[in-house]
């Protein structure tokens, strides 16, 4: 018995070294990656080469006890399952302790040997599946064959047969075959021999820095023998494994084989390399504290791995799989008889199954036509310079998708299985629910340019309206269809059942793991949730800014359940209908009080809510020069005008949520981080508040294409009364680009403007959003570059230099634009307001550390002369910081108009509390919903507000909650009126 604990032990020593080699040479311990010759170099290399060795003696144990085995094309297929189980364990529990994991690691996981997962598992089970090959050879040749081809690259230092770091399949296929022939010799074990190998090894080791260092004059070989794959090490290796030669290995104990597998599957993945980084942040580099650190590591992992594969090997269907694996190859011998029963297994196999494989297929064809359906054309357009034909794309780049499609489909029709017990109904059902589904995206995106969420089921209430829009010829050809697969379904249970094998027990898995699959869609958007860490990771971005986009590359039916459950906001304490009450009196009060020093409502005025894309003064950039300043005008009159900086939540992007803010009052900090509103809320509501809904006329003005954001929807439901895009039924009428842009102008933008002005009659709102500053800036777009030459340390490169100069020549002519547009306002006898302001900084200053100067951009507020003498004039110059939702407040000031108990609350906030914004925008690790920051750019927290300000601020988020969220009990009290 004690021979028996012998064997086991060395192959866990060995597995141990091999493991201890991985954890700690691969770190930045001290010392370890010395280049100096002398003594610490050579005793570091000595250290090294007893731990390498592992790998050796691992594959040569492996070879050895492999061929004693009787069968080793069942020992190869047990061995790629047990690779296939514990690449799918280990991904989990990585998964579980970083929440990282991507789809190369899912593809790892079920194709370990066409990925080469680990190239010596791979190694091995080649040599197992050539084993009945390989009996056939004399051994005696073949041995000194093999330390033949081992020797060559130890003395000339070239990697000739690919051996690599011994991590290889070609030097795991000579090792296994040098077990092999271990095993079947009976050559004594010499003690004297090993030494002499030992002492050979230790020489040449420590003597070759120094050879290296004279021959090459540099450490370019200094390692050729302090690696697995030189000579010295494998004989040393075959010698210990011939030590242990006459040791039985009893099968009781047979599965300790696997030990080593499962330490080269988490070599292979990956999986280590965390394990590394987490001991150098736990003890630092110390040699010794990382050495006894990974020693302790090491041992864990081989007890976890013995545990779990004793596990394993326990389970009934397990034993089940292995004993008809067994069964399956007791007689297998290289024939043609055995090749003609195989063929015939599988042709058996195949027959037997070709419903559910036709099934598969079937579901596979739907999910990848759901895919390009989505799209218009034959190409999809991946961003201003990368466009692919869409089917590679969609077969290449989203493969994964298609076939996570694909797996939903199976599972719905399998759920539906466990339900009806009918195989037709449920099969035909779920592909005619598809095709309805693909259709349905496919009709709604020619006509809005957007696919069917979440929030369009509302319109299911409207259904004979809906009806009445599709036309008599349409919903004809669909009854026609239902009737038709109605009778398919007939005729096939009838003339070709298909019995459900599937017992009361598989039928309630099945339902459990559909509904469980499902139900986590509920949690894409939850951010540090598992589900939602697992689909990012996978590479699911749910593209709310472009719904249309995120529905060609994730297909239609996977972005509606990324729209499915969006948390707008997290409750908010003490919310009720007595408590909004309330809190509509108080403003109702401050609304009056402040109403009596005002004397003008909105009747007749002009507002329009200017958003100027990515502009920012680069002055405020710090170490940027440029020769000549871009914006002498708008500069000039933020002198003479309400003006300031405006604190943007995003960084090189984030349009929208600007827009929202502006437009509603509404916060975007209050907000969960998660949420995109104008995708994910507004088009939820039904009539969704904005300041738009204060004027007789709304119009929203964006010379761009207006599928992006879902704007269409949400103008919609803003209660805007046309929304001019290009392509619209309200059509852009002056189109001009300057030079080479791809965009149009700003004067062009103003252009439209004016007409808008113009054709007003009463009040009127005007959104708009220009485009001319978008992205990308480096393009060559425009002519006379050199004007505003860039210098300074934030031009990091002639790169960056380019297009900071580009982006400062769009802002050149921006200036021109404004300064047209305002002297035109002046002249129209019209009371107009004008609110500009940049929604965000371009995102091309890399090398800026300042969190605040990235998220600040500039605004003012400009009444025309006639607003000027009609309605009177005030300059707010005090409000040197502001956030995107204070401009109507600030428009309201400055006009002297009315306020309602809503806006009196904005202006209160405007006021008397810092800027709020989101926590990412500050930089803000605070436990709070929210961050603020003050003039200064300084965050303030939430404790150190006086009393009547947090009461203030809990106001605010009581009325978005309500506005958003919540009940909605303020629209019925007149609240924004």
């Amino acid at each position: 018995m004690k021979k028996t604990h012998t064997a086991h032990l060395s192959l866990i020593i060995e597995t141990l070294l091999m493991l201890l080699d991985q954890l700690f040479w691969t770190s930045h311990a001290k010392h370890i990656n010395i280049s100096k010759v002398g003594t610490l170099m050579s005793t570091i290399q000595v250290q090294h080469i007893i731990t390498l060795i592992g790998l050796d003696l691992v594959i040569i144990s492996l070879g050895y006890i492999y061929s004693k085995k009787e069968n080793s094309l069942a020992e190869a297929l047990k061995l790629w399952l047990y690779t296939v189980v514990v690449g799918f364990i280990s991904a989990i529990v990585c998964f579980l302790l970083t929440k990282k994991i991507d789809t190369n690691a899912i593809y790892s996981i079920f194709l370990p040997i066409i990925r080469n997962v680990s190239p010596v598992i791979t190694g091995v089970i080649l040599s197992l599946i050539c084993y009945p090959f390989m009996k056939k050879v004399n051994y005696s040749y073949l041995k000194w064959i093999l330390l033949a081809l081992l020797l060559l690259p130890t003395l000339s230092g070239i990697d000739s047969l690919g051996l690599s770091d011994g991590y290889s399949i070609s030097f795991t296929f000579i090792l296994f075959y040098l077990g092999v022939i271990e095993a079947s010799e009976e050559k004594r074990f010499s003690i004297i021999s090993l030494i002499l190998l030992c002492l050979m090894n230790v020489l040449c080791v420590t003597m070759m820095p120094l050879c290296s260092k004279i021959v090459h004059g540099d450490m370019s070989t200094a390692l050729r023998f302090t690696a697995p794959t030189s000579f010295f090490e494998v004989m040393i290796a075959i010698y210990f494994v011939r030590l242990l030669r006459n040791v039985p290995f009893f099968n009781k104990w047979s599965f300790i084989r696997y030990i080593p597998i499962a330490s080269l599957v988490l070599i292979g993945a990956g999986r280590l390399e965390n394990i590394v980084s987490w001991n150098e942040d736990l003890v630092g580099t110390s040699f010794n504290k990382l050495f006894r650190q990974s020693e302790l590591e090491a041992l864990l992992i081989v007890f976890v791995i013995f545990l779990v594969t004793l596990l394993i090997k326990q389970l009934p269907q397990v034993k089940r799989i292995v004993k008809s694996i067994e069964e399956h190859f007791s007689d297998f011998e290289l024939s043609d008889e055995w090749f003609t029963k195989e063929t015939q297994l599988i042709k058996q196999y195949l027959k037997n199954h070709r419903i559910n494989i036709i099934m598969l297929l079937c579901a596979y064809i739907l999910s990848f036509a759901s895919f390009i359906a989505m799209n218009t054309s034959y190409n999809i357009e991946i961003n201003a310079i990368e466009t692919y034909n869409i089917f590679w794309y969609t077969f290449f780049a989203r493969q994964f998708f298609v076939l996570l499609n694909t797996l939903m489909l199976v599972l719905i029709a399998r759920f539906l299985m466990a339900i009806t017990r009918h195989y037709w109904v449920s099969v035909l059902v779920t592909g005619f629910a598809q095709i309805v589904i693909t259709v349905a995206n496919r009709l709604k995106i020619i006509y809005r340019e957007e696919p069917i969420i979440p929030g369009d089921l509302a319109m299911i209430k409207a259904w004979k309206s809906l009806l009445g829009m599709m036309g008599k010829n349409i919903i004809i050809a669909s009854i026609a269809l239902v009737v038709l697969v109605v009778i398919l379904i007939i005729y096939l249970e009838k003339k070709h059942p298909h019995a459900i094998h599937m017992t009361l027990k598989k039928s309630i898995i099945w339902v459990l793991v559909t509904s469980i699959f499902f139900s986590g869609t509920l949690l894409f958007n939850h951010d540090g949730s598992y589900v939602n860490a697992l689909m990012r990771d996978l590479g699911d971005q749910p593209y709310f800014f472009n719904q249309l986009f995120g529905a060609k590359v994730n297909g239609p039916l996977l972005q509606f359940l990324n729209n499915i459950d969006v948390s707008v906001m997290d409750d908010p304490e003490n919310y009720s209908k007595e408590t909004m009450i309330q809190i509509y009196k108080k403003y109702a009060q401050e609304s009056a009080r402040i109403n009596r020093r005002r004397r003008n409502d909105w009747d007749d005025q002009i507002v329009i809510m200017g958003l100027s894309e990515s502009f920012a003064d680069p002055y405020r950039i710090p170490e940027l020069t440029l020769a000549n300043d871009p914006i002498p005008y708008i500069r000039s009159l933020m002198k003479t005008t309400t003006s300031g900086l405006m604190y943007s939540t995003g960084y090189g992007g984030g349009t929208a949520n600007m827009e929202y803010m502006a437009l509603t009052g509404l916060n975007q900090g209050f907000f969960s981080a998660a949420l995109t509103p104008y995708t994910q809320l507004v088009t939820t509501q039904n009539q969704a508040y904005a300041f738009s809904r204060l004027f007789n006329q709304a119009v929203a003005i964006h010379p761009y294409i207006g599928v992006y954001y879902s704007r269409q929807t949400v103008y919609q439901n803003f209660g805007f009364n046309k929304f001019m895009y290009l392509g619209s039924k309200y059509p852009i009428k002056h189109q001009s680009s300057i030079d080479r842009s791809a965009y149009l102008s700003d004067e062009t933008a103003y252009a439209n403007t004016i007409d808008e002005i113009l054709d007003s009659q009463g009040s009127k709102f005007i959104n708009l959003v220009t485009m001319q500053n978008h992205l990308p800036y480096d393009n060559n777009y425009y002519n006379g570059k050199e004007k505003y030459a860039a210098s300074g340390n934030a031009v990091t490169n002639d790169y960056v230099r380019g297009m900071v100069e580009e982006y400062v020549m769009g802002l050149h002519y921006t200036d021109e634009a404004v300064k047209n547009f305002i002297e035109k306002i002046d002249s129209i006898n019209k009371p107009i307001t004008f609110v500009f302001y940049g929604d965000h900084l371009p995102g091309i200053y890399w090398d800026t550390n300042n969190n605040n100067i990235l998220h600040q951009t500039d605004y003012f507020i400009y009444s025309n002369r006639y607003a000027r003498r009609h309605l009177g004039r005030r300059i707010y110059r005090q409000y040197d910081l502001v956030a995107p939702t204070d401009f109507m407040s600030l428009v309201q000031k400055q006009t002297l108009t009315k306020t309602t108990p809503y806006s009196a609350l904005l202006e209160k906030v405007l006021d008397e509390l810092p800027v709020i914004t989101t926590k990412a925008a500050a930089g803000s690790k605070e436990e709070s919903d929210a961050a603020m920051i003050n003039d200064n750019g300084e965050l303030i927290k939430y404790d150190d507000l006086s009393s009547s300000q947090k009461e203030l601020y809990n106001d605010y988020k009581l009325v978005q909650y309500d506005m958003t969220a919540g009940n909605n009990y303020l629209e019925n009290m007149n609240f924004t009126r």
